[in-house]
């Protein structure tokens, strides 16, 4: 019994590698997907999209509470089956969409009923032994970055051969292998309570402080922000730089992967890190990297200065959503611990969508560099509230 973890860590690593590579192997291809599916000029796909991505998030957003609220009666895995389950019905649909309007409403189901990486993790953080949750959460989270890297590839390949609706087809089969192993291999060591005895979050939560859970939501939502800020415009940078613009297809896709390399191959030591200098300390020390490297990256002339500051940066993200699960582990009650956790998805689903919209905006007005600048400010928040939440914390316990 004792080691369960494991084979719930290996089921879960697997599925939120899947997860993660289905959107991948499709989101790059949707507005193209979009084009067959009538006649729209440039700025109409722009908007299409952009819809297709947003509205997907920012109904995760909105709905997650409700599933938190679920998971604290039902349990995490549940939630795994959930969202694995509805995914795998919501994405065929997508592949069978005869227009844009049907694509959109599946889109927006997709996201609300979607979450099976922040229920794995959640699952994931309470049954890992305390002693190696920082490592065990650091190695989880690169399931769903070696997806995200390979999905790309993987999807240009399948809509290639298949078409674009085979690649759709071919991501709702894996969600449905990815419910079943959940189903069949995960085990949650949880006891059911009735909504009779299920406490109020609100109360709880204050006596625990606001003070951590502002820091907790808005290093989120700072992080989230920060990571898809450029990607929207990461092609248009790295032809910005690179003026011959020969390799710029190649070179951004080196510029796109760099973060992820970096936090796969740093996961292990990072982890370790948190567990030897706590979850708190980590998450302080590598905002201030992750500040300054932003600060750096706003002033690069050329294309492998960025990489290298992406690498770097890398090694920050592979740091920073542990640390903040193992902090949301250590210091919220079981009782509202899915509710928590689920509002933590609902600030990442947030920066997700605020993210690329704002720094749309300042690279209009400012140019692209400046959208790191922007980012740098976003973590330098998320910063002062932990350093507040630490001073405050510190003199309670004097």
């Amino acid at each position: 019994m004792k080691e369960e973890w494991k084979q719930n860590f290996r089921i879960l690593w697997f599925g939120s590698l899947i997860t993660d590579m289905g959107n991948a192997m499709t989101l790059p291809f949707i507005v193209l997907f979009i084009d067959t599916l009538g006649n729209f000029n440039n700025a109409e796909l722009n908007l299409l999209g952009a819809a297709a991505f947003s509205l997907t998030y920012l109904s995760k957003a909105i709905v997650s509470p409700l599933w938190g609220r679920l998971a604290d009666l039902k349990g995490r895995k549940l939630m795994c089956l959930r969202a694995s389950g509805v995914m795998t019905f919501t994405i065929f649909m997508i592949g069978l969409s005869p227009n844009v309007w049907f694509l959109l409403f599946f889109r927006v189901l997709q996201g609300a009923f979607s979450g099976y990486i922040n229920n794995a993790n959640a699952l994931m953080s309470v049954s890992a032994p305390s002693k190696i949750q920082g490592r065990v959460m650091s190695k989880l989270v690169t399931g769903s970055i070696t997806g995200s890297l390979l999905g790309p590839l993987i999807g240009g390949f399948l809509a290639t051969w298949f078409g674009y609706r085979g690649a759709f087809f071919v991501t709702s089969f894996l969600m449905a292998v990815v419910f079943l192993t959940t189903w069949l291999g995960v085990s949650e060591e949880f006891t059911p309570i009735t909504k009779k005895d299920l406490q109020p979050a609100l109360p709880l939560m204050k006596k625990i402080g606001w003070s951590f859970f502002i820091a907790l939501f808005g290093s989120l939502l700072a992080v989230q922000a920060t990571t898809n800020a450029i990607t929207p415009m990461l092609s248009l940078l790295v032809r910005e730089l690179d003026s011959s613009g020969q390799n710029a297809v190649i070179m951004t896709g080196i510029v796109s992967a760099a973060p992820g390399f970096a936090t796969i191959l740093m996961a292990g030591v990072v982890g370790s890190l948190i567990d030897r200098l706590g979850a708190l300390r980590s998450m302080i020390i590598f905002l201030i990297s992750a500040i300054i490297c932003l600060l750096l990256t706003s002033l690069v002339q050329d294309i492998w200065q960025l990489i290298i500051l992406r690498f770097i940066l890398g090694i920050s993200d592979a740091a920073l959503i542990p640390s903040i699960q193992v902090l949301t582990v250590r210091n919220v009650p079981n009782s509202i611990f899915g509710r928590v956790f689920s509002y933590n998805q609902s600030a990442q689903s947030f920066g997700n969508v605020l993210g690329p919209m704002l720094a749309a905006w300042i690279a209009i007005g400012f140019g692209y560099k400046s959208i790191f600048l922007f980012s740098a400010f976003l973590e330098l928040i998320a910063l002062g509230s932990w350093l507040y939440y630490s001073k405050k914390r510190n003199f309670q316990q004097a």
